[in-house]
């Protein structure tokens, strides 16, 4: 393989690959990245074989073929390149490529091209397109509510359902839960239920420009994303996901309504005072106030918020990190808050938006 590509694409390309590089996996290969010239075009590829992502640009093949070089090595070193051509120059028989850059040059010895993972490009019927600052609304609302669980692997993903036009997407760790829908044009004869893991989702938003429309492919156990030359292919979750619709309160005791900045910051100031690994902050409400307040042995906080109150007053306590990730992704200046009782499921929504919530359950409080 010899080709000359330009730093900055190149290094964009190892960038975004990179993100799909194994950390923890037993086949050293797999922390390496695959470089494939052919066609006048450079592809890159990394994989965890749950996750792959492919990258290509244009570039100038003088002889085509493949190399896998370590991506800790590589994006190092691309990154503080000059700005100048590279070229790329692979020795089939060491599996090691030169690095050329003006006058200068650095070697760094790859794996066998030939024992990196096929990353066959699925193809279905499954197929509709989002845009990708939609994508990165969904992303950004519901996957913070996603576990981390490896016993539990069903609650690590995000559910995606497409029906009569409609996409609802869903996480819950059990203890919170992040719904949203949206209607899909060109989409009413499409039916998907499909788990998707949060890491790749997280990964995706990163990765794929703005202004850019995202083509996503279903198959029976893969999904693709696909926009312009960057590829995003992962494995489903395997799993019956949760019945989230039971869990939803469809009654309320109290609702109120209040700023979310309010809300988001005095919750901040007060978790500065709890523990590290059991941040709660407790709450009242008495006549239009809404009062937040710790006492710990470091000290005691109490803050008020003025509120529009129906209904009964209150007292119940949230974990305050649950709390301020379920504030952040509002995206709306002021909330409601929905309880039927201290130890019920509190429900938030935007003001303005019907079509999110969020659920967030309790902490029991002593004597309660």
């Amino acid at each position: 393989m010899r080709v000359v590509a330009a730093k900055e694409q190149l290094l964009n390309a190892v960038q975004i690959v990179q993100r799909a590089v194994s950390v923890r996996n037993p086949l050293p290969i797999l922390s390496g990245i695959r470089f494939e010239a052919v066609d006048n075009k450079i592809f890159l590829t990394a994989t965890d074989l749950d996750m792959g992502i492919r990258c290509s640009f244009a570039a100038e093949v003088i002889e085509p073929g493949a190399a896998v070089l370590p991506a800790r090595y590589i994006s190092e070193l691309v990154r503080r390149l000059p700005d100048v051509p590279v070229l790329l120059r692979a020795e089939a028989v060491t599996g090691s490529v030169t690095i050329q850059y003006g006058q200068s040059e650095t070697s760094i010895n790859g794996y066998p091209a030939e024992e990196f993972p096929d990353f066959p490009i699925p193809s279905g019927d499954l197929t509709f397109d989002l845009p990708v600052e939609v994508l990165r609304g969904l992303v950004r609302q519901v996957v913070f509510a996603a576990a981390n669980n490896e016993n539990r692997p069903v609650f690590n993903g995000v559910l995606f359902e497409l029906h009569d036009g409609y996409l609802q997407v869903i996480a819950t760790d059990t203890y919170r839960l992040a719904w949203r829908r949206l209607p899909l044009e060109n989409c009413e004869k499409i039916d998907i239920n499909i788990i998707i893991p949060g890491k790749t989702l997280t990964e995706l938003v990163k990765v794929i420009e703005p202004e850019k429309v995202v083509n996503i492919t279903v198959t029976e156990n893969q999904i693709l994303f696909k926009a312009d030359d960057t590829c995003l292919i992962s494995r489903l979750i395997d799993g019956q996901f949760p019945n989230y619709k039971q869990v939803i309160p469809q009654e309320h005791l109290t609702r109120i309504r209040l700023k979310t900045k309010e809300l988001a910051e005095a919750t901040e100031r007060a978790s500065l005072l709890t523990k590290d690994g059991s941040p709660i902050v407790k709450m009242s409400l008495e006549q239009n106030t809404l009062i937040i307040s710790v006492n710990t042995e470091a000290g005691r906080v109490h803050e008020e918020i003025p509120v529009f109150q129906e209904g009964e007053p209150f007292q119940v306590a949230f974990n305050a990190r649950y709390l301020g990730d379920v504030l952040k992704a509002m995206g709306s200046e002021e909330i409601i808050m929905e309880l039927t009782g201290p130890l019920s499921p509190g429900v938030l929504r935007p003001v303005d938006d019907q079509e999110y919530l969020s659920l967030l359950l309790p902490v029991r409080l002593r004597g309660v």
